[in-house]
């Protein structure tokens, strides 16, 4: 039997579009950020230009011209601060100093105008919600000296056993342990949600905002065109520490991960601060505007809250919900639901992987590279990348005793060195070790190899790219599924048409488009194809036809010829 329509076989169409914001504005008109796909470097992971087996800032800068050339209009970096570097930067002892690890400040202030004068806009990762233990404002605390008393969030013991204080309540770290920990010095025990290392701020106190707020300026003030704001919900917890309840029957390993964390995850204050950070950027409004995107791995609904003139909440519904046996009626609920929930004037996002979460091609295997940045470069609004998703890099195996990550979530994995060639160390560094090994397939799987082969995950991100400015003034859309396992969307921009269509399936599909959607253009051209594809670039596909697609396969589809 062929796949053609067969009886017995469901053919789910959508009737009724999603026409969400028919927002047909001239690009000039629209927020910068709206019209640009976000590409965030790990920098220790990037490009080493001192050899010392370390990303680092100088690095980043001799690759300005190729995030220009792939299409890239916002440069995201991971933490830059200077840290102890016991959760790789996210433990900041110093807001306004650069790792020295990655260079100084004055490189920094050079990237900035680098990625200015190609056009290009950078963004640095802030973390607010705690710092390092080693914090000149940590030891002030613990001491309680320099009026930074109140900075962080300390409590009495509930009780002592055998002696021995007892922590104020039940609460875990997602890290493991307890979130507690005891400070023979205070004599108090200070919160910490990730490590024991990392020491909550209090946001109760407003000199605690107030001073990130000057942080934030100094940064701004510099040039920085905004923030990736990180753990947003953590930043308030409920004053009455009050339990978390634990889920039933989670079997994860690590028991903060196992609890509702109704109490110490987006709390009403937390929104009360984010207010304040984004009313901050109304300083920058008329001069050089600025914006931020936030960290909050929520529900739809706490999510959403999160939406400001300036602020935005990353959509990492693609990340968490995709598996490999995610069928065409899933992928679709994801999208249209995610674009249903969005608030009057919230403008889409779609993140498909960062330095937390398995790589495409490792999670959804390497046939799905090319459908996943159809799907992360054609759906409406902005486009984030995580640097190596363009080539299809895929997670490296690391040994126990080659592992860095010490929080016990083995995110090691996807934060593996860029492959930037076939020679020594991908092209990543010099040096004789790096700091993390560099994927083994990298003799084959790196920018250079793909940058010259018409067919690579490279060459179809950089097509993307450049028709998705087509497209970047709307965020019209329109899904369907056929069957169980294709699942389709179309774009329209005035009276261009893009079409994507993706066979989940393990076995090849035939679509017939015009049971898809209605009004198909006579002609369409083939735009982009996977690499697993019938098709070639330019092909010619009539309104009666049909798609064939190959198991795990994608195709774009354009009214025109690009």
């Amino acid at each position: 039997m062929d796949n053609d329509l067969q009886d017995g076989q469901v053919l789910e169409m959508m009737l009724l579009p999603i026409l969400v914001g028919l927002l047909h504005l001239a690009s000039a008109e629209l927020p910068w950020w709206k019209t640009s796909i976000m590409y965030q470097v790990y920098v220790r992971s990037f490009a080493d230009s001192d050899g010392d087996g370390n990303g680092d800032l100088r690095g980043v800068i001799g690759k300005v011209p190729y995030l220009k050339d792939i299409g890239v209009g916002i440069i995201w970096l991971s933490p830059v601060f200077s840290s102890p570097w016991k959760d790789m930067g996210y433990d900041i002892d110093d807001f306004l100093k650069v790792q020295p690890l990655f260079g100084t400040n004055q490189d920094l202030e050079e990237l900035i105008k680098v990625v200015h004068d190609y056009g290009m806009k950078i963004f640095l990762d802030f973390v607010p919600n705690h710092t390092s233990e080693e914090h000149a404002w940590f030891n002030a605390s613990r001491n309680r000296q320099d009026g930074k008393d109140d900075y962080y969030v300390w409590y009495d013991p509930s009780g002592y056993k055998d002696g021995v204080p007892q922590p104020p309540n039940g609460w875990k770290s997602i890290f493991g342990g307890d979130s507690w920990t005891y400070d023979e010095t205070r004599k108090q025990f200070y919160l910490h949600q990730f490590g024991p290392f990392q020491p909550e701020l209090n946001f109760t106190n407003q000199k605690v905002i107030d001073d990130m707020k000057d942080i934030m300026r100094y940064w701004l003030d510099k040039g920085l065109d905004g923030w990736r704001m990180d753990a947003v919900p953590f930043l308030v917890e409920d004053k009455q520490l009050r339990e978390e309840p634990y889920i039933p029957n989670c079997t994860r390993k690590i028991p903060g991960t196992c609890m509702y964390h109704i109490w110490t995850q987006n709390q009403p204050e937390t929104y009360e601060v984010m207010k304040e950070f984004d009313e901050l950027l109304l300083e920058y409004e008329n001069t050089n505007p600025k914006h931020l995107f936030l960290e909050a791995y929520a529900n739809a609904s706490q999510v959403m809250a999160y939406y400001q003139e300036h602020s935005t909440p990353f959509n990492f519904d693609l990340v968490t919900a995709m598996k490999q046996d995610t069928n065409a009626t899933t992928l679709r609920r994801i999208v249209d639901g995610y674009m249903n929930n969005l608030p009057n004037g919230g403008w889409p996002n779609w993140v498909t992987g960062n330095h937390d979460n398995l790589r495409v091609g490792t999670k959804l295997g390497p046939e799905m590279v090319d459908p996943m940045l159809m799907l992360q470069l054609m759906l409406p609004g902005v486009s984030v990348t995580y640097q190596g998703e363009e080539i299809g890099m895929k997670d490296t195996f690391l040994r126990d005793d080659l592992k860095v990550d010490v929080t016990g979530d083995d995110r090691d994995a996807e934060r593996s060195p860029m492959q930037w060639n076939k020679r020594r160390n991908a092209g990543f560094s010099r040096a004789r070790k790096t700091w993390l090994p560099v994927n083994p397939n990298y003799y084959q799987l790196n920018v250079q190899n793909q940058q010259v082969d018409p067919s690579s995950h490279l060459r179809l991100y950089k097509r993307l790219a450049k028709v998705k400015k087509e497209f970047s003034d709307s965020i019209e859309l329109e899904t369907a599924t056929y069957g169980d396992w294709v699942f389709a969307f179309k774009r329209t921009n005035k009276n261009k048409v893009y079409y994507v269509v993706i066979n989940l399936d393990n076995y090849e599909q035939s679509v017939p488009l015009s049971k898809l959607f209605k009004n198909v253009p006579d002609i369409l051209h083939v735009h982009t194809t996977s690499i697993n594809s019938h098709y070639k670039i330019n092909n010619i596909l009539r309104k009666g036809s049909k798609v064939k697609l190959y198991p795990r396969s994608s195709i774009g589809l354009f009214s025109t010829t690009v």
